[in-house]
């Protein structure tokens, strides 16, 4: 099966990192009693089979840090599954995890890449076999493992329920799609695209300053940083004052390699090792509104 062949490694001490083929990373957060899984990828081949057969035999809880069909696409052979009330309808997100997108987004990781994985989409992209039911999870839900307690904190911008989820026993901040290097906007979270960009940048503020709770952040690609390595320190401070030159009209722009549209560039605004664009909308015009 091709979910033995996934890459897998302990980061931190009892949390484990899965790469979906450079597509998705899911982490296992591993307790004395109960283990946490979060995300689900882009569906290939079994993950419930790796988790159980290679990382832990101990129940285990499922909760998703956003509702994008890259990191819900494996939902349907894991039920229940905690997720933001906010983003509780994967219909609206945009990013709907069918198995047309789940397959055409594996072909796209494949030709970015330029790599050979060990997974065909036709065979190992599947349709799901149940529709999950959907828990709410809402801000300061405590996930209690045993001797460690998981707590997941609110954290919209990408989406409007993105969550982040932070390791009390390791100081470990695992952060979905909330900080990347590369981040995108969802300019749809609220009524206008500025006032988008305020809300992503009160969240990102709000846990930054929580920042002597942890000591590292894994964010849930891996495309700037090294499998099993963490985000740069400088990551979210550079994002902050990115979003802050936009909401000043102060921002720079260049143009960068669009990752989700091999071959093809987008414009970003950005601080130093970090930039932010938009869905669907001219960064441009967000900092010029």
């Amino acid at each position: 099966m091709a979910c033995m062949t996934m890459p897998w490694f302990e980061c931190r001490e009892g949390i484990f990192e899965i790469d979906e083929f450079d597509c998705t990373e899911i982490f296992v957060v591993v307790g004395n009693e109960r283990a946490l899984v979060i995300d689900t990828g882009t569906g290939i081949g079994d993950l419930k089979g790796l988790i159980e057969r290679k990382i832990t035999d101990k129940p285990y809880i499922v909760a998703a840090s956003h509702n994008h069909g890259d990191h819900i696409g494996g939902a349907g052979w894991f039920s229940p599954i905690f997720i933001h009330s906010k983003d509780m309808d994967w219909n609206t997100s945009g990013v709907v995890p069918t198995l047309e997108f789940r397959k055409n987004y594996a072909n796209m990781i494949t030709h970015r890449e330029n790599k050979h994985y060990a997974y065909d989409p036709d065979t190992d992209i599947r349709e799901w076999p149940q529709t999950p039911e959907f828990l709410p999870m809402e801000d300061g839900h405590r996930f209690e493992l045993g001797g460690r307690t998981v707590t997941a904190y609110h954290c919209p911008g990408h989406t409007a329920g993105e969550m982040v989820f932070l390791d009390d026993k390791t100081g470990t901040l695992l952060c979905g799609d909330a900080f990347n290097c590369n981040w995108l906007l969802n300019t749809g979270i609220a009524t206008t695209p500025r006032e988008s960009a305020q809300i992503a940048l009160n969240a990102m503020e709000r846990i930054y300053a929580m920042r002597d709770r942890y000591n590292s952040v894994f964010n849930f690609h891996h495309d700037f940083r090294g499998f099993g390595q963490p985000l740069s320190p400088d990551v979210i401070p550079n994002l902050i004052t990115c979003l802050r030159q936009l909401l000043e009209s102060k921002a720079s722009f260049r143009q960068e390699a669009d990752g989700l549209n091999p071959g093809k560039t987008k414009t970003v605004a950005y601080v130093n090792n970090v930039f932010i664009s938009c869905m669907g909308y001219d960064i441009r015009a967000l900092s010029e509104a």
